[in-house]
């Protein structure tokens, strides 16, 4: 019997030392298998730990017969170039372009019937009614922004506008300022800045009206800018 029941004891733990040494080698490989994944840039396998955990964890869990799920896909962009232009500012580069804003200084007339020959540079969009240059001049919408260019150079203004503008538009933001500046500090006394941001507003789908600035925020080296936005 004693021997017997030692021979028992003896292939117990020659049974015990083969699960031990199993369990090693599996593990080894499970290893090997995982760092060759991360090496290839691919999703490491499970272990059985992991297996096992997550069975448990699942444990007692029933799948719903009826989800009552809406597939609901994501909506196309409305100006895919302007989060493109996001995404490439983000990685290094210079500034965003600003979408359907030309360099050129010259853009569409404004129709005669819009503005009055005094307003030069007064500017309603098409489909706009006439009562919003009355009610910009009387500031019915407060001036929620501003941007002052004084002293920037062309390259410079062009940059901050952008920004500007489209923070603006991102934000909802339906009336703004932008000061250009009268000109006196420019070589031969023009308002070079002036002409390219009427230019460039101008030539914007979003914006729906702007005047000059009263006298008391600027005159005529400022623009109270009304955006189509709610």
């Amino acid at each position: 019997m004693k021997a017997i029941k030692g021979e028992l004891q003896a292939l117990k733990k020659l049974q015990k030392q083969f699960v031990q040494e199993k369990n090693k080698l599996e593990k080894q490989a499970f290893e090997q298998k995982k760092q060759s994944a991360l090496a290839q840039g691919k999703v490491p396998p499970l272990s059985q730990d992991d297996i096992q955990l997550f069975h448990q964890t699942l444990r007692g869990v029933t799948p719903l017969t009826d989800t009552n799920r809406i597939d609901k896909k994501a909506a196309p962009l409305k100006n895919p170039e302007f989060y493109r232009a996001k995404r490439e500012q983000a990685e290094g580069e210079p500034h965003l372009l600003m979408p359907k804003r030309t360099k050129a200084p010259a853009t569409r007339p404004v129709k005669p019937s819009h503005i009055q020959p005094q307003d030069e540079y007064t500017y309603l969009a098409e489909g706009i009614g006439k009562d919003v240059l009355s009610k910009l001049k009387q500031l019915v919408w407060p001036i929620e922004a501003t941007l002052d260019l004084h002293g920037a150079t062309l390259e410079q203004a062009t940059i901050r506008f952008d920004r500007f503008v489209i923070t603006c538009f991102e934000h909802n933001v339906k009336c703004f300022m932008i000061i250009h500046g009268k000109g006196y500090g420019s070589k031969d006394g023009k308002t070079v800045l002036k002409q390219r941001v009427i230019s460039w507003l101008r030539d914007l789908d979003q914006i729906a009206a702007f005047i000059p600035a009263p006298e008391s925020m600027g005159g005529e080296g400022a623009l109270i800018i009304l955006g189509k936005g709610s």
